[in-house]
């Protein structure tokens, strides 16, 4: 995870990516949990100078202000062109910003439509970015959406 402090400690930045960072961070405490996720290239920014790069990022947070509060726009599929025999690219939006309570529920959202859909390959088994060119935008949009959805339910 690249986590950019963003409203903590920069004055352009115009939401916190400390908190964000942490709550993820307490979800995935389990290091064979972790272990068995594998690669994932997490990277948050607090303001749109992407000090993060959060656009380069498998999973990607940009935070930004609306309106005095702090939304979080959430990017899948970027990539900084490092990995095996990838271009970079910037990730897409999944769709409108989540709030900062709502980012946890999303990140776990993606990594299980990961999980469910991962394919084993001769030695190893797909890593997130793999996954999601294979099969797609679309299910992790929709697992992102369903989670803002149950978190407005509750």
């Amino acid at each position: 995870m690249i986590a950019r402090p963003g409203g903590d400690f920069c004055a352009l930045a115009n939401a916190r990516s400390i908190p964000v960072a942490e709550a993820i961070t307490q979800r995935y405490q389990d290091l064979d949990e972790l272990d068995d996720i594998g690669e994932i290239d997490l990277h948050i920014s607090g303001c749109i100078n992407s000090c993060g790069h959060h656009h380069s990022g498998h999973i990607g947070i940009l935070g930004v202000d609306k309106d005095g509060k702090e939304w979080y726009q959430v990017t899948i599929g970027g990539t900084d062109g490092s990995g095996r025999g990838e271009s970079a690219r910037p990730g897409k939006v999944v769709g409108p910003s989540f709030s900062a309570s709502e980012v946890p529920d999303v990140i776990e959202a993606l990594i299980s439509t990961y999980l469910q859909n991962r394919r084993p390959l001769e030695a190893r088994a797909e890593r997130f970015i793999e996954t999601l060119q294979r099969i797609g935008h679309e299910p992790f949009k929709n697992a992102a959406n369903e989670a803002r959805a149950a978190a407005e339910t509750v």
